[in-house]
C-alpha cells in the first residue's frame, strides 16, 4: 500500500501528549483507517485466558490532569503506523473484479448451511464481502512484495467440495500457476468481530498458516452499485470504500496447541461473546496472534522464494 492513505503525519497538529478515544477515532478517520468505537473498546481489553495474560492492543487509561481515559500520543502514532503496514485500500475496482470473476457463484442456489431466511440480496452481500477478504490479502501480497497469490473463483457445489475454503495454495509465477509448498499454504479467516475461531474439523483442511483478517467497508457500497446500474448515480471506481486489515497470523501447529489456544464454545470474561458456538472451536484473540507486519511480510517473502525456486 502506498502512503496516499495518509495525508499528513498522524497527530501533526496535536500538541497534547495524550489523546482521548474520541480524538483517536477522529485521527483514524482522517488517515483513512476508520474504526467503530466498539473496535477500540475491544482492543483495549485485558485479562487472562487459561493462565495466559492477555495484554491490550491499545493502552488507554487514567492519567493525572485528564478527566477521560487517554492513550499516549506516541503509542497512538505507532499503532496507526502499524495499521498502515498491515492494510490495503478497497475500491469499487476491487469489487468489480470480484463480481466479474465470481459471477457463477453469485447465481448458484443458496447452500443448505445458509440461514433459511437469507434473501438473494443478503446472499450476494455475504459472498462479495467474503471474497473481498481473500482479494484483500492477495492485493496486500502483490502491493507489498509483488507476490501474486491465486484466488480460487471456481464454482463450488455441496457434492464436489466441502466449502469455499479461502485457502491460498497456488501463486502466479511467470504467467503460470505454481503450487505453494507444504508448510507455507495460507488460510485466510475473516471475522466481523474479534476472534480467530475455527471448528476442530476445519483444522484438518488445507492451510498451514491461519491469517485473521477484517474488512472495513461502507455498508451501502452494494446499494450504490445498484443505483449505478439503474443510472441513478455514477461510481468512481478509484474511490476508497474502506480498507482491509490483517489482524494477525499464526501457524496451525501453534493454533491447535491447547496450551496457547482455548478449545471451547466461548471465551471467559471480559472477552466472552454474547452467544456460544454450537460446537468446540479453537479460539485465539488477535493479540495472541503474531501482529508484527514485518514477520508476515517475511512469511510472504519465503513463499515467493519457494515458488521461484521451482
Amino acid at each position: 500500500m502506498d502512503d496516499s492513505k495518509t495525508t499528513v503525519v498522524p497527530f501533526a497538529n496535536v500538541q497534547a501528549d495524550y489523546l482521548t478515544i474520541e480524538e483517536f477515532l477522529k485521527e483514524l478517520e482522517e488517515q483513512g483507517l476508520s474504526l467503530p468505537r466498539k473496535q477500540i473498546d475491544f482492543r483495549r481489553k485485558s485479562g487472562e485466558i487459561k493462565g495466559n495474560k492477555i495484554i491490550p492492543e491499545l493502552n488507554f487509561g487514567k492519567v493525572p490532569g485528564y478527566r477521560k481515559i487517554v492513550i499516549s500520543k506516541q503509542e497512538a502514532i505507532a499503532y496507526i503506523q502499524r495499521l498502515r503496514r498491515q492494510s490495503v485500500n478497497i475500491t469499487y475496482k476491487d469489487v468489480k473484479s470480484v463480481v466479474e470473476s465470481y459471477d457463477e457463484v453469485m447465481l448458484k442456489p443458496a447452500r443448505a448451511a445458509m440461514r433459511a431466511n437469507r434473501n438473494f440480496t443478503g446472499k450476494i452481500e455475504d459472498e462479495v464481502k467474503g471474497k473481498l477478504v481473500e482479494w484483500g490479502l492477495a492485493k496486500y501480497a502483490y502491493e507489498k512484495i509483488g507476490l501474486e497469490l491465486v484466488i480460487d473463483f471456481a464454482l463450488i457445489t455441496v457434492t464436489t467440495r466441502r466449502r469455499d475454503e479461502g485457502d491460498f495454495v497456488k501463486a502466479m509465477m511467470e504467467g503460470k500457476d505454481v503450487e505453494i509448498p507444504d508448510g507455507y499454504k495460507l488460510s485466510v479467516k475473516s471475522t466481523s468481530g474479534n476472534l480467530l475461531a475455527v471448528p476442530e474439523v476445519e483444522t484438518t483442511w488445507e492451510g498451514d498458516w491461519f491469517v485473521l483478517a477484517l474488512l472495513h467497508i461502507e455498508n451501502k457500497f452494494l446499494y450504490d452499485a445498484i443505483k449505478a446500474g439503474l443510472d441513478l448515480t455514477e461510481l468512481d471506481f478509484e474511490r476508497n470504500l474502506g480498507w482491509f486489515e490483517i489482524r494477525g497470523f499464526v501457524s496451525k501447529k501453534d493454533f491447535t496447541n491447547t496450551t496457547k489456544a482455548l478449545k471451547g464454545v466461548n471465551l471467559p470474561e471480559p472477552f466472552n461473546m454474547s452467544f456460544d458456538f454450537g460446537r468446540d472451536n479453537y479460539i485465539m484473540l488477535p493479540s495472541q496472534l503474531n501482529q508484527k507486519p514485518e514477520d508476515f511480510l517475511e512469511l510472504l517473502n519465503k513463499i515467493k522464494e519457494k515458488i521461484s525456486a521451482k
